[in-house]
């Protein structure tokens, strides 16, 4: 017997049911399906410094936030919410541009294509006084719609 189909809104899938995303506290903030963007917020607490010295966020916690965002965007372009259960990120790059610092990290995703198989996105992070911290590159496969018999 085929499991019963979860009742999914993309901020809770996003917010909630994903567990690191919970740890890390990130909110979805804002969608666009039809330009395909999303903004994402990481509140930033004293758990997350990587460098105590200069108060700077650890690295991969902007790397999880461009991986979220990311996802979240992905998950936009698929006709059912339900097909992002089986996404997933097959490369992803980071490039750390600024110490990330401040009450909150803002990531920016925009869909740059979205494939058959692949989904695409760029993703800007920015601190509170607008200065890009990371720009990232995602990656993501997507479920493979059915072949006609």
């Amino acid at each position: 017997m085929p499991a019963e189909p979860l009742n999914l809104d993309l901020k809770t899938m996003l917010e909630e049911l994903i567990p690191f995303n919970k740890l890390l506290g990130v909110r979805l903030v804002s969608t666009d399906a039809v330009a395909g963007r999303l903004v994402m917020e990481l509140p930033l607490r004293a758990e997350l410094i990587g460098n105590a010295y200069r108060g700077m966020v650890h690295g991969g916690a902007v790397s999880a936030l461009i991986d979220a965002a990311a996802g979240g965007a992905a998950a936009l372009q698929l006709p059912d919410l339900q097909e992002a259960l089986a996404v997933a990120t097959i490369d992803m790059r980071v490039d750390y541009l600024e110490p990330g610092r401040g009450e909150f990290l803002t990531a920016e995703a925009q869909v740059v294509r979205c494939g058959r198989r692949v989904i695409v996105i760029r993703i800007d992070v920015s601190d509170p006084n607008g200065t890009l911290v990371a720009i990232g590159t995602a990656t993501f496969s997507r479920p493979t719609p059915p072949r006609p018999a």
